[in-house]
């Protein structure tokens, strides 16, 4: 999806954060999404229900460290 101008300085100010700034992998992805002005949107898994998305798939990212 593409960034709308909010999204742009949403992005500009969390690369300002220092909690951000700490995690050097979560600054490259804010960058890039900048640098495209795409964004990802975890809407597009409601699909499969908005419990699934608080129950299964968060979980497991938020376990595995994977975001």
């Amino acid at each position: 999806l593409e960034m709308s101008d909010k999204d742009i300085k949403t992005g500009q100010d969390l690369l300002k954060e220092e909690f951000i700034q700490k995690n050097p992998e979560w600054v490259a992805e804010l960058e890039l999404m900048l640098e495209v002005k795409q964004k990802a949107e975890i809407q597009a898994l409601s699909a499969f229900g908005f419990q699934f998305v608080t129950e299964v798939y968060l979980p497991r990212k938020l376990k595995a460290g994977d975001w």
